[in-house]
């Protein structure tokens, strides 16, 4: 935006704007917008701490291009008007927030084939001993196509989770293919996604997923020994090599594949180890995520946000000391889409860090008997059904839930730990689902808020320190 400054211009500060001081610099937070800035101008500073609603031409100290410039990064107000993120509420602040790519209908359909897998992880959350045997029916996942394609949207990603999904490739064949047919005839496009514990893959599925041009992402957990102390097979024995052998055969097929690694007490200390082993691996990206106490997960396995800061950023340094050493790099897929994004700006393109998040509004999840989730970790849960594909569409069930509703006016605002937090408009109080599942409350801050609390300051502070480092990290290869 182009900004007109004369000497008559009224600017104020966004918010009640927070300082914290290192060695000669100092960096400055806007809560309410989002906005930040680190400066080693001790008179900028001073000015900023005192200031309140003025006009340019008093405002002496500070220069208009300097005012301009902290006026785009959501630190001070212009002639009442300011920058921040979509869902900021400050008081009297016209806001002007860049448009991001979140919808009112999903662009993402995740479908649960079945319930059924060929490993039996002990955190899994998605498979409980004594649960009979249900699959997602044909003529169900082809309706909620139909209905996905209808949407006001762009694009749909169509997801496929299981259970293992590939235990079901004769359905998933049919219903990509129909998919395909179906949104060349509506002239749009639609792309498509597979979790997978990647063990065993054979040449067959590999060869589908190439041929239509499938994301994969694939469970692993770092080294050999981590592994297989957790993900095991029906007989309790370790499942890596199999998994190393799917990975093998995707990428000999062209598939980039991408990595999948739970974060729990047993290995927080090992994580650098995890990353460089499956750095070697060659995969296309490493997506590192905290183990909840839901499923078979337990307390016993459940790291605090303090615990998971701490062993996250160690990772985090560590890919950085990497890339500055001329190492293969692979990138981590959360921090680049999550923490960072939001750092670098104020559009919220990631749908698990937004407010309100994606559940309902960008994802539609369909489980095997056909119920309908906003988002996929709520399966399971059938106080987030929000109808069954069999008895209504996914139009309807999304606009007449109460559910979703409730999840699209959850704000960061009305949170009490949440509402005068430093980084809320970063975080937007973290993953609704999981704070549920940790407090049986929607309106409650994140299972791992200790986390967010230090990992946006301490990513500032580390390109501060070590600059480039935000650089070095989106980096990927040698």
């Amino acid at each position: 935006m182009r900004l007109s400054l004369t000497a008559d211009t009224r600017v104020g500060p966004a918010d009640d704007l927070r300082f914290e001081e290192r060695g000669s610099h100092t960096l400055v937070v806007s809560p309410g917008t989002g906005g930040w800035v680190v400066t080693d101008d001790r008179s900028e500073v001073d000015a900023l701490r005192t200031l309140e609603l003025t006009t340019l031409g008093e405002l002496d100290v500070i220069a208009p291009d300097r005012v301009a410039e902290l006026f785009q990064r959501g630190l001070v107000t212009v002639d009442g008007k300011g920058f921040g993120t979509s869902s900021a509420r400050v008081e009297g602040l016209e806001l002007l927030a860049p448009k991001s790519t979140a919808n009112t209908y999903p662009v993402l359909g995740v479908f649960h084939v079945h319930n059924w897998c060929n490993l039996a992880c002990t955190y899994c959350y998605t498979i409980e001993d004594g649960v009979p045997r249900e699959q997602l029916k044909l003529e169900l996942m082809c309706k909620a196509v139909d209905e996905l394609v209808a949407l006001p949207t762009p694009f749909t990603s169509l997801e496929f989770h299981g259970g293992e999904p590939t235990m079901a490739l004769k359905d998933i064949r049919q219903v990509v293919a129909y998919a395909k047919e179906v949104y060349a005839r509506a002239g749009k496009k639609v792309v498509f996604s597979i979790q997978t514990n990647g063990f065993n893959l054979s040449d067959k599925v590999c060869d589908f997923l190439a041929e239509n041009n499938f994301s994969v992402r694939v469970s692993l957990d770092g080294t050999p020994e981590m592994h297989d102390e957790f993900r095991v097979d029906r007989r309790g024995k370790g499942s890596y090599k199999g998994v190393v052998r799917g990975i093998r055969r995707l990428q000999d097929k062209g598939i980039a594949v991408h990595a999948v690694c739970v974060v729990h007490a047993g290995n927080t200390d090992r994580i650098v180890e995890m990353y460089d082993s499956m750095a070697e691996l060659d995969v296309a990206s490493i997506r590192f995520l905290p183990v909840f106490q839901s499923g078979n997960a337990g307390e016993e396995e459940w790291l605090s946000g303090e615990v998971y800061f701490e062993s996250y950023f160690s990772v985090v340094k560590h890919v950085a000391a990497r890339a500055r050493a001329g190492a293969k790099v692979v990138p981590l897929a959360n921090l680049q889409a999550g923490e960072l994004g939001s750092l670098r700006s104020f559009r919220r393109e990631y749908m698990c860090m937004r407010n309100p998040c994606g559940a309902g509004v960008n994802m539609i999840t369909v489980d095997t008997n056909g119920d309908l989730y906003p988002c996929e970790e709520m399966v399971g849960k059938p106080e987030f059904v929000i109808g069954n594909l069999a008895e209504t569409d996914i139009r309807t069930a999304i606009d007449t839930s109460p559910v979703v509703t409730r999840l699209r006016e959850r704000h960061v605002e009305e949170i009490d730990e949440c509402n005068s937090c430093t980084w809320k408009q970063l975080c937007h109080g973290g993953c609704v689902h999981k704070s549920y599942t940790h407090f049986k409350a929607l309106d409650r801050e994140s299972e791992h808020c200790s986390y967010y609390k230090r990992i946006y300051q301490e990513l500032i502070w580390l390109d501060v320190e070590e600059p480039g480092t935000w650089d070095l990290l989106s980096r990927t290869g040698r």
